[in-house]
């Protein structure tokens, strides 16, 4: 009777589980915005050319540091970048970000005529430093040079 018992519990939990289906899960699928690790201005290693690239909840922006002789220090120059911004996680604090070009004189809250679609990949390497695959560049998040802001 207790063999009876047993497999009647195996046969029973083999149909069940051979009943139900495995749906996967689709884990890389895109997301709107940047990814919140990444989100703050970055600034390149190197000493020369001084640039930066700043990551915004819905769009990037990037360009060259500009030194006053005045101030003796750098400050942004206007960004150019990607609106419309979309990530996807590749895994291991790495991200796939899509989005559309905008340039300095351009508003990004819209997608110009001669915008085009650019995809790029990034990788948090720690808490301080990023690295852009496409560049083979190392940003860091705090500046090595004095910065200031000025206000137009």
């Amino acid at each position: 009777m207790r063999f009876f018992k047993i497999s009647l519990a195996v046969v029973t939990l083999g149909v069940g589980l051979g009943l139900t289906t495995v749906t996967p899960v689709k884990a890389s699928t895109y997301h709107s915005g940047t990814p919140k690790a990444l989100r703050g201005t970055w600034y390149l290693v190197t000493d020369s050319p001084k640039q930066y690239i700043t990551y915004w909840q819905n769009h990037t922006g990037m360009n060259t540091l500009v030194y006053s002789n005045n101030l003796q220090a750098y400050y942004k120059n206007d960004p150019y970048g990607l609106t419309y911004v979309k990530y996807k996680s590749l895994g291991n604090d790495a991200y796939r970000i899509a989005g559309w070009t905008y340039s300095t004189n351009q508003d990004y809250r819209g997608i110009a005529s001669n915008s085009e679609h650019y995809t790029y990949n990034v990788k948090k390497i720690s808490k301080n430093y990023i690295y852009l695959y496409d560049r083979n560049t190392v940003y860091r998040k705090k500046p090595n040079f004095r910065l200031v802001t000025i206000n137009y």
